[in-house]
């Protein structure tokens, strides 16, 4: 439960070693480079590395995947896409790497162009082709439609009320105008209207009157509408045949995906290290390199400097209080598996205490609970094991998350035999000549959540009490080592034995009266002790035993933290019901006639399948949320940065 030993390095180098001494530790991946601020600033520049080059060609390159991607004829499936497999490579190779992405990012980018032509001028004809349909009712030429020194021409969509209203309008107004209307399968009429330019005004008022809006009168096509819509039609089918052939050309482009995947991460890793180049400082003679290291690769960097140059000083300290130190977790190879769910909440700083170590052991317990099914937790377990030994290529992150997922599901095989749910309760159905099977679960079984479900209840609650105390208690040591022992004592330790005299004056009153009454003493003790202390901020004397009584209150924060672990046992006995409902849906329609059977095993196996994805999905949610809002904020700071040494881009690529 340690945060690993850093070392803050200064490393003096003679200049003409520079790209070689990034290039070593590139290698070596034990040094995260910091800037720092020049002394002398007359005397000590920054050197002027340029990477403006180097971006624009990693912004090329990832143009060039996202193409290929968005265009490859077989789509990931959603199992490659969260956990895509990387490209393994020989580390000289990956180095030696040269690829002319020049050539195919010109041609990428002219075929994505020529489809977004395409597509925008398909959209232009295809919004032509929807005005078309509205109008093709109307059997006059489009390009008869136009005005006149003498007359203006009008097309409107009218229900048939709104066209008597407009007929009444201009009739009043003279002669000087004429309607044809056409009628279609829509509610709305189409109406055109031809009229005197004397009676433009006059329309003008009865159409904002009555909120009638025109169509804008089509300019570009000639013939009926009709005949002007097959004529776009033609034109569009040409549009899809030519955008077809593009996608089928850039399609062809996968093949160059492996090598653009490999070049972006050479190009990343020239563009790391020149960032960091940036971040030192130099005179014409030599370069000062500051990062951070791991106290144990000190001597690995002392020793590799000393195999190559002689022209170099290293100077190591240890972090100073203020400083923001990058965090490297230190754990054994099992609590290793769960790290990802403290880099999910936040790493912490330097000096607080890895909480990694008790998040496994609770969350291994609390999603076997959630769980509870042993042959849930076998095929979880199996599933887990075998991708994280077998799959090489996966990332390590990627690696690690399926042991955790393996290991949770050896939880839920240890819950699964002692509550005795195996796939629910199929194995009480099993023929008698696997009825040792039935028989072993249940010597095993100890509680029946169904027909007993209070043990089961009381021990999840139980289980919330002791992580809410060892929060508090970790908090205590998280204070002391801080040496704010006031503080330690006051608002952490006294709360602990707060709740724990509450927890042993109910275990007196059930189950041993005779130390009822010590139990009382000591809460009692513990009751004045909080009002005497927690208001001691305050200073007038009356406020300060106000504010102790007061925060006497904070208890019904804990009792609702308790009670939120009720929820383990809640998801638990739902996986425990649904996957006795998969039996019995399937027992009822084996009974049907000829395929009866099949139909049964097509039940089971969807309903587990969805069991388990539900179930593992709340299991994870949960289990999570119990730590992060009912554990972490009883001790818990986050905010440190994960350590980042100077490495190779490893996105598409593990090297070898």
């Amino acid at each position: 439960m340690a945060v690993k030993r850093m070392k803050k390095i200064n490393l003096l180098i003679h200049h003409a070693h520079r790209e070689e001494v990034f290039r070593l530790l590139q290698d070596m991946c034990v040094l995260e480079i910091s800037e720092e601020e020049p002394v002398n600033k007359d005397l000590v520049t920054r050197t002027g590395v340029q990477v403006e080059d180097l971006e624009r060609e990693l912004s090329e390159v990832r143009f060039c995947l996202g193409f290929i991607r968005k265009y490859q004829e077989k789509k990931p499936s959603p199992l490659e896409t969260f956990f895509p497999e990387k490209l393994e490579i020989d580390k000289e190779k990956f180095l030696g790497e040269r690829f002319d992405y020049e050539r195919v990012y010109k041609e990428c980018s002219r075929m994505e162009e020529k489809i977004n032509g395409i597509r925008n001028n398909l959209n232009r004809y295809h919004s032509y082709l929807d005005f078309l349909y509205r109008i093709e009712v109307a059997d006059i030429a489009l390009e008869d439609l136009k005005d006149t020194n003498s007359t203006k021409v009008f097309l409107f969509e009218l229900l048939p009320e709104q066209l008597h209203t407009l007929q009444a309008e201009l009739e009043k107004s003279g002669e000087t105008w004429a309607i044809y209307d056409y009628p279609s399968q829509r509610k709305q009429h189409l109406v055109l209207a031809v009229i005197h330019r004397e009676l433009e005004e006059t329309l003008d008022a009865v159409l904002h009157e009555h909120s009638i809006t025109g169509i804008s009168l089509p300019k570009a096509f000639e013939g009926t509408p009709r005949e002007a819509a097959e004529r776009v039609q033609v034109k569009v089918d040409e549009l899809e045949r030519e955008r077809e052939e593009y996608i089928n050309q850039a399609a062809t482009y996968k093949k160059f995906e492996n090598d653009l995947k490999i070049f972006h991460d050479l190009v990343e890793s020239h563009l790391q290290r020149c960032t960091n180049e940036g971040k030192i400082l130099w005179t014409d003679a030599t370069c000062l390199i500051s990062g951070w290291s791991k106290a144990e690769d000190v001597p690995r960097i002392e020793k590799a400097l000393s195999s190559r140059w002689k022209e170099w000083v290293l100077h190591e300290r240890d972090p100073e209080p203020d400083e923001a130190v990058p965090i490297e977790l230190e754990n054994s190879s099992w609590v290793s598996n769960f790290r990802v769910l403290t880099s999910l909440y936040g790493m912490p700083h330097y000096s607080e205490i890895d909480p990694t170590p008790l998040v496994a052991v609770f969350f291994f317990l609390f999603f076997g609970i959630c769980i509870g099914d042993v042959g849930y937790g076998v095929l979880m377990a199996i599933a887990g094991f075998v991708a994280s030994s077998k799959l090489h290529t996966l990332a390590d992150s990627t690696r690690t998350f399926f042991k955790m997922f393996a290991w949770c599901g050896v939880g839920a095989i240890i819950v699964g035999a002692f509550t005795g749910s195996w796939l629910g309760d199929a194995f009480e159905y099993l023929p008698p000549a696997l009825g040792f099977l039935t028989a072993m679960r249940e010597q095993l079984m100890l509680i029946d959540p169904l027909v007993n479900p209070l043990p089961m209840l009381i021990f999840t609650l139980g289980l919330g009490v002791f992580q809410v105390l060892v929060g508090m208690m970790v908090g205590f040591l998280k204070e002391w080592r801080r040496k704010k022992y006031t503080l330690a004592i006051l608002d952490n330790l006294s709360w602990f034995f707060f709740v724990l005299s509450i927890i042993a004056y109910l275990a007196a009153m059930t189950i041993a009266p005779d130390y009822e009454t010590l139990a009382m003493a000591f809460l009692i003790v513990m009751v004045l002790f909080l009002i005497a202390t927690q208001g001691r901020h305050q200073k007038n004397p009356i406020m300060k035993v106000f504010s102790g009584v007061l925060s006497l209150y904070n208890l019904v924060n804990y009792l609702g933290d308790v009670l939120s672990y009720s929820r383990l046992f809640a998801l638990g006995l739902a996986t425990y019901i649904v996957a006795i409902l998969a039996r019995t849906l399937a027992e009822l329609f084996s009974g049907s006639p000829l395929i009866g059977w099949l139909i049964a095993v097509f039940v089971f196996l969807l309903f587990h399948v969805f069991n388990i994805a539900m179930s593992g999905l709340s299991a994870f949610v949960h289990s999570a949320r119990l730590h992060y809002v009912e554990f972490f904020t009883k001790f818990y700071e986050s905010g440190g940065k994960e350590f980042k040494p100077l490495s190779y881009s490893d996105k598409y690529t593990k090297i070898t």
